[in-house]
């Protein structure tokens, strides 16, 4: 077999470039660090706010920093794909000698990313049932929450073996010119997809009845509410727009399990696997960061409650950008001050059509000459009152102390 040869047949009246394929890395680039700022940045906050400000730690917080593990494994992976192949490259424009290597970072990403969703869904159950459910009691709301992370652990275990048992020898899951059998692996990637979207819904809907049944304003109900819910939908639409491209309109009220679900589906159904697994894996970076935001947002809001130096900073950062904007404008009004001396301000003139009109002042009337001339003309009546000594009392020295001291002689020392 040559190595060099097409990893599939391209279609009629096309020919293979293995030297420049055509390829969307850039978008896909753009994606992945959405992902990793999204996650770096939650997860930062959710830290500084369980260690900091609530100073205490949790065991699912322990859990969220050991998916944090498998999920950098995973985006290592599709980093590592992303150079071998390119994403949304077609089959036929890769050699078939790359691709043993393109299946087992396929193989070993996937069982990343199903260890990565089963420890993070179990710590957002987790932190569900502290938070709504009574110290001591166990209330529909636990066991509904018991039942959903039982069942993902064991689908996530069970999933993780059947990748790695899906043909034998177990080296021909990559390396398909190998003697043996193999089941259909692209099955597990649509079952996964189903399973996960199933979950995500009910951990999204699961403390939404209780959060409705609080005794609080409605106001509240639904800010707490958005605080459990706004994190499934944060990255949807600017995923949409990066992965899938600019060509393809993009539908804003799907969620990233139902859009990895979709083109799982389309994965199944065809034979170029390279091309259309770009999407697949881009879509579960996106679930997994999506499931950092979810089980970080809940304590968030208690970085910028307290005064801690993140608001300090944010508080100074909002402050210099209101100077800046002002100096900016009055710097675009063209008014301005230079000193020129002591205690002198050089003024400028400022156009007619500049002046505010005051009411309490009298208004002049338009003058013929330039704008520059005399806007306004005030008169000054200055008057003295003239005392004789003889005139002067000492009511008048009482009230006018300095007029006496300044008519008694001077002495080394002080006055007389």
């Amino acid at each position: 077999m040559d190595p060099n040869r097409p990893g599939l047949e391209p279609p009629p009246g096309v020919m293979s470039n293995f030297d420049d394929p055509r390829n969307d890395n850039r978008q896909a680039n753009a994606g992945i660090a959405i992902c990793l700022i999204l996650v770096i940045t939650s997860a930062s906050l959710r830290a500084y706010s369980k260690i900091f400000c609530v100073k205490k730690v949790h065991i699912e917080d322990y859990l969220a920093l050991l998916a944090l593990g498998p999920y950098i494994a995973f985006v290592y992976g599709v980093y590592s794909l992303m150079n071998l192949t390119g994403y949304y490259v077609h089959q036929w424009d890769v050699r078939i000698k790359v691709l043993p290597d393109a299946l087992y970072i396929i193989y070993i990403s996937t069982s990343f990313f199903e260890a990565t969703m089963g420890t993070l869904k179990t710590a957002i159950l987790r932190e569900w049932i502290r938070l709504f459910v009574p110290r001591g009691t166990k209330n529909n709301f636990y066991w509904a929450c018991i039942v959903i992370m039982c069942l993902n652990i064991l689908y996530y275990v069970a999933s993780i073996l059947a990748s790695g048992l899906s043909c034998f020898p177990h080296e021909k899951i990559w390396n398909k010119t190998l003697r043996g059998t193999c089941v259909n692996s692209k099955v597990i990637f649509v079952s996964s997809a189903s399973i996960n979207l199933v979950s995500d819904l009910c951990i999204l809907i699961l403390p939404q009845r209780i959060i409705w049944r609080l005794h609080t304003s409605k106001q509240k109900k639904i800010a707490v509410s958005s605080v459990f819910a706004i994190g499934v939908m944060c990255e949807t639409l600017p995923m949409i727009l990066i992965v899938r491209g600019a060509n393809e309109p993009p539908s804003s009220a799907c969620l990233t399990a139902a859009v990895r679900l979709a083109e799982g589906v389309v994965f199944l159904l065809s034979d170029d696997v390279v091309y259309n697994i770009s999407a697949v894996s881009l879509w579960c970076l996106a679930e997994l960061s999506v499931a950092f935001v979810v089980f970080s947002l809940p304590a968030i809001p208690k970085v910028f409650a307290g005064n801690t130096w993140i608001k300090r900073i944010l508080v100074s950062l909002s402050l210099w950008s209101k100077s800046t904007t002002a100096h900016s404008r009055i710097h675009d009004s063209g008014i301005s001050s230079r000193k020129t001396g002591e205690n002198a301000i050089r003024l400028q003139s400022v156009p007619r059509s500049e002046v505010v009109k005051s009411e309490s002042s009298e208004q002049l009337r338009p003058s013929d000459q330039s704008e520059n001339g005399i806007l306004r003309t005030t008169r000054i009546d200055v008057r003295g009152v003239v005392v004789d000594d003889h005139q002067r009392d000492d009511n008048y020295n009482h009230q006018h102390t300095w007029m006496s001291n300044r008519d008694s002689p001077r002495v080394e020392g002080g006055y007389r």
